[in-house]
């Protein structure tokens, strides 16, 4: 008898979701039992932006890239974290010169000494914070936590896997979920984001090898 494998309930924001279900369509060849259920909503914040930013520009978020794209035709270099924002910034105009694993490679690698750091409201990393460097720094969006409505809740209470990308989400989800959590498996994409898990006491906890899209798909890929 094949065994049932746990229904993968995806909380990113409704694009970021719809990618991630299609990158693992692909690597499994079959679609797997999912339920896309946002938990973060994108605020636009309207921003007023200059009419000449200061190049190169920084990005750590698809939402950045595509907030910007609109609001403004001015392109050029471009310094990302991962290789999905870095495609977007591509497919946008924007002429990607470095790709980062994480923030904090991009700050060990180094920074331009002038940029403009295009970011959400919510941070990890304060790349701003980086001594002798000039930068000027605009807040485009917010992350608005949305809460668990009953059926997904009642979803989660049969077993499930939820992939995890930022700390802000572990905390959400730490939030939302109550202390019986033995059939919730958790994927995270790295350490840090695990973090709030294990301080609840969750024993099915999944790191992914890697803090990059494709090592989550990876992992997931086993699991679902």
């Amino acid at each position: 008898m094949t065994e049932k494998k746990p229904l993968l309930i995806i909380t990113r924001p409704q694009k970021q979701s719809e990618q991630l279900l299609d990158a693992l369509t692909k690597r499994l060849r079959r679609v797997p039992r999912s339920i896309i259920n946002p938990l973060i909503n994108i605020k636009d914040l309207k921003v007023d932006l200059p009419k000449s930013l200061m190049n190169p520009f920084i990005f750590t978020s698809q939402n950045a890239v595509s907030i910007l794209a609109q609001r403004t035709s001015q392109r050029g270099d471009v310094y990302c974290v991962g290789l999905k924002v870095a495609d977007l910034a591509k497919a946008n105009g924007f002429n990607v010169i470095s790709i980062s694993e994480t923030v904090e490679k991009m700050i060990n690698t180094g920074l331009p000494k002038k940029c403009s750091y295009f970011r959400g409201k919510q941070i990890t990393v304060d790349i701003a914070s980086q001594p002798s460097i000039k930068m000027d720094e605009y807040i485009l969006y917010a992350q608005e936590l949305l809460e668990i409505n009953n059926d997904i809740e009642f979803q989660i209470d049969k077993g499930c896997i939820i992939p995890v990308y930022s700390e802000n989400m572990a905390n959400h989800l730490v939030n939302c979920l109550n202390s019986n959590n033995d059939h919730i498996i958790v994927v995270c994409i790295s350490n840090k984001v695990s973090k709030p898990f294990e301080k609840l006491g969750f024993k099915n906890i999944i790191v992914s090898p890697e803090p990059s899209s494709d090592a989550m798909i990876e992992t997931l890929a086993t699991k679902v």
